[in-house]
């Protein structure tokens, strides 16, 4: 079954495509999960929750046109409010994402043999300098590889702000004069 499909069938109580959701986005929103808290046993009790949730109140959820971005948003925001209604942290700024600490390691990017530890080294020390919106575009746009508009669905921003966001971003790379090195990492022209 392909995505939609999957995602209609579970929409009208079938079990068997619910199953396959489940497992087709499992290991993409633990990743995403873990990016935003980095605390797995959160991240797998809010994936088990959002999933009871979405099976609990399928009669009132609609066709989707991607289902990735649909969970990565919906996973998103029940990761924020578990967190609010756990009173673990300060609430939600708007122009920070003061309690979804993404950070990077170097199993995150696909290793090239050209690029050396050090250079590895000071991509992720520059990516752990930028703010956690900018960490979380960079990780939706450049690891998940989604396109501006679903980036903007995903954080709740207009497509312009995460342009503005993902700019500012690679321009304190630049001024850390890193930008080639991670460029390098991630094989993938801008």
């Amino acid at each position: 079954m392909d995505e939609l499909s999957s995602w209609s069938g579970f929409l009208n109580g079938e079990q068997k495509a619910l199953a396959e959701v489940f497992l087709n986005y499992h290991d993409d929103l633990f990743r995403y999960g873990l990016k935003l808290t980095g605390d797995q046993d959160l991240v797998k009790d809010c994936i088990q929750d959002l999933f009871l949730k979405l099976w609990k109140n399928r009669e009132h959820l609609r066709i989707v046109q991607s289902v990735k971005p649909y969970l990565f948003k919906s996973l998103r925001n029940h990761i924020v409010d578990t967190l609010e209604l756990q009173k673990t942290t300060l609430p939600l700024e708007d122009e920070s994402l003061s309690y979804l600490q993404l950070s990077y390691s170097h199993e995150d990017f696909l290793i090239n043999e050209q690029v050396t530890n050090d250079t590895r080294q000071q991509v992720i020390t520059a990516i752990n300098k930028l703010t956690p919106r900018q960490r979380e575009a960079i990780y939706l746009r450049y690891f998940q590889d989604l396109e501006f508009e679903t980036i903007s669905q995903i954080m709740e921003m207009n497509v312009q702000s995460v342009r503005n966001t993902l700019q500012r971003a690679m321009q304190v790379m630049r001024d850390l004069m890193v930008l080639p090195g991670f460029l390098m990492l991630m094989c993938r022209p801008l």
